[in-house]
C-alpha cells in the first residue's frame, strides 16, 4: 500500500487505469455477450475518456468521501489494516457507482434508459469490481507503487535501509 503522498497518487492512477480497463471490457461483454477480443479493443478505444472521468471522480469525489466515511466508522486507535479495508471498500462502492453511470451514459447517451442501465448494472459491477480490486488489482498496484517509490527514493526510511544494507 502507498506509504506517502507521491505513492498515493501513483497508486490512484495505476489502480484506476487497471480497474477502468477491466471493467469496461467486462461491461461490454455483458451487453453484447462477447468478452473476446472485441471487448478488449472496445475498452482500449474508449479508455482515454473513461480514464479521465474516472480520475476526476477518484481524486475529487471518491477519495475524499471514502476518507470521511472511514473516519466516521473507524476510531483513531483502530488498526491501520481495518482503516485500509474500510477505505478500499468505500472506494469500490463509490467508483463503481460513478463509472457505472458514466458507462451507461457513454453507451446510450444521457437519458432515462442510461439511468435504468445504471441501476440494473450496479449490482453486477459491484459484485465483479470488489473481488477484482481487493484481491488482485490493489495488491498488484501496491507492490508496483512501493517498488517505484523505493527505486526513486520517495521513502526516506526505505532508502536509508537500502543504504545500510549495501554498506554491510
Amino acid at each position: 500500500m502507498p506509504r506517502n503522498g507521491k505513492e498515493g497518487l501513483l497508486f490512484s492512477f495505476s489502480m484506476s487505469a487497471l480497474m477502468i480497463y477491466l471493467m469496461a471490457a467486462l461491461n461490454y461483454g455483458v451487453r453484447t455477450g462477447d468478452v473476446g477480443a472485441t471487448a478488449w479493443v472496445y475498452s482500449f478505444n474508449n479508455f482515454p475518456l473513461a480514464y479521465l472521468v474516472g480520475m476526476v471522480c477518484d481524486l475529487f469525489f471518491c477519495t475524499p468521501l471514502s476518507r470521511r466515511i472511514t473516519g466516521a466508522f473507524c476510531r483513531p486507535d483502530d488498526r491501520g489494516v481495518w482503516k485500509g479495508i474500510c477505505t478500499k471498500f468505500c472506494m469500490v462502492v463509490l467508483m463503481t457507482a460513478c463509472m457505472t453511470v458514466f458507462g451507461a451514459v457513454a453507451a446510450v447517451g444521457p437519458s432515462l434508459q442510461a439511468l435504468g442501465f445504471s441501476v440494473a448494472l450496479f449490482p453486477y459491477n459491484f459484485t465483479i469490481a470488489l473481488p477484482i480490486q481487493m484481491l488482485a488489482v490493489a495488491p498488484l498496484c501496491g507492490k508496483f507503487v512501493n517498488a517505484v517509490g523505493d527505486k526513486l527514493g520517495w521513502n526516506g526510511s526505505s532508502v536509508a535501509h537500502q543504504l545500510q544494507a549495501e554498506e554491510n
